[in-house]
């Protein structure tokens, strides 16, 4: 690069990299920035709590659930705002007027390379998709989804504002059956604001990951069991996979900032990056954006729980998180949670389980 040495180079300028060459700029930083498309509108639908936009204004919010619903073998009705994102406003408020941003896809040797030119470089280009993998025992998020008119998606709904998970088993179909030895999926159903809604089939996690083809099956026959036959719009998401490059500092989901249960990054990664441009512009360098904290080992062990649990108990679990209170269900959901809130919330969940899915998590809980 010429002009000298920069502060700090961001390479990916998704949610995680904008917000932070935008803080880093603020704060009087010398910035360089490099994405493959930096004046692309972001197109994935970014869902977060109403609670955690704290310093961003009003205008990036395209639509809002005061009461989102989880259903399971009960309806439970969150006391919690749920919103989401409008990209345009959000990367607006994350301004780049102060940043040398420059057009390019770097390859992770081309990513180290830049430390000859930075004092800092960040690698925020997210996770890298991979193609499924049937015998890849790497546990995955998998997900398929259609956006159709509020009318057509009104009957998915079923009266609810939204539906941030919907386990119910309709996705099975008419043919009914069992769900022995299959996957638990789920419905999320969002209002976009603009007079569609998102219809979503997603696999929380497993091992291998659950093919795309299958949760759009799923979906279509849930949908079909519930009055509504979309045209559908492809909108799947893919396995990804993250390789930190050594010498950079990974951030969003790069650097693993995701929930390990959930996958939520958003709203924690906006977070970081105003705390992480303070750390830089005081000189400091930390030696990875989050530390792993006491309260990630729990939630680890509740992912390996979720890959253990059968349909059945998948839907025990959830409505175990249905019941629990409010703040309990703030910390279980949050990135950075506080320890005991998490154990707490964790262990109330536990005892709501049947004793077979108490055994599981137990095991779960147990094993590396």
């Amino acid at each position: 690069m010429s002009g000298g040495r920069v502060d700090v180079a961001v390479v990916g300028l998704g949610p995680a990299g904008r917000s932070l060459a935008s803080a880093c700029a603020a704060r009087g930083l010398r910035v360089v920035a490099v994405d493959p498309r930096p004046d692309a509108v972001w197109t994935p639908t970014y869902g977060v709590w109403e609670d955690e936009l704290a310093g961003l204004p009003a205008t990036v919010v395209r639509s809002r659930l005061a009461a989102p619903e989880v259903r399971a073998h009960e309806a439970h009705q969150l006391s919690r705002p749920y919103v989401v994102i409008d990209n345009v406003a959000l990367q607006a408020a994350l301004a780049l007027d102060d940043v040398d941003v420059r057009r390019g896809r770097l390859d992770d040797a081309e990513v180290a390379a830049l430390s000859s030119s930075a004092r800092v470089v960040v690698d925020a280009r997210g996770a890298r998709p991979q193609g499924l993998c049937a015998d890849d025992p790497a546990p995955a998020q998998t997900a398929f989804g259609v956006v159709v008119p509020d009318d057509v998606a009104a009957p998915a709904l079923q009266g609810a504002e939204g539906l941030l998970m919907d386990w119910r088993t309709d996705w099975r179909g008419d043919g009914g059956g069992g769900t022995a030895g299959l996957r638990p999926s789920f419905l999320y159903a969002i209002p976009l604001g603009d007079g569609t809604v998102l219809l979503e089939e997603t696999c929380l996690a497993a091992s291998p990951p659950l093919p795309v083809a299958e949760l759009k099956a799923r979906l279509l026959r849930r949908l079909a069991a519930r009055g509504v036959a979309p045209s559908a719009v492809d909108a799947p998401l893919h396995r990804e996979v993250v390789h930190p490059v050594p010498g950079t500092l990974a951030h969003g989901v790069a650097g693993r900032g995701g929930h390990v249960v959930t996958g939520y990054s958003v709203a924690h990664a906006l977070r970081r990056s105003r705390a992480l441009a303070d750390e830089l512009a005081t000189g400091q360098v930390p030696r990875r954006v989050d530390a792993v904290a006491p309260a990630d080992a729990l939630r680890e062990a509740g992912l390996r729980a979720v890959l253990r649990l059968d349909v059945d108990g998948t839907l025990a679990l959830f409505d175990g998180f249905g019941h629990l209170p409010a703040h309990l269900q703030r910390a279980y959901m949050a990135r950075d949670g506080d320890l005991t809130d998490v154990a707490a919330a964790m262990w109330s969940m536990f005892r709501r389980m049947p004793w077979s899915g108490r055994r599981e998590l137990a095991r779960a809980t147990l094993l590396p």
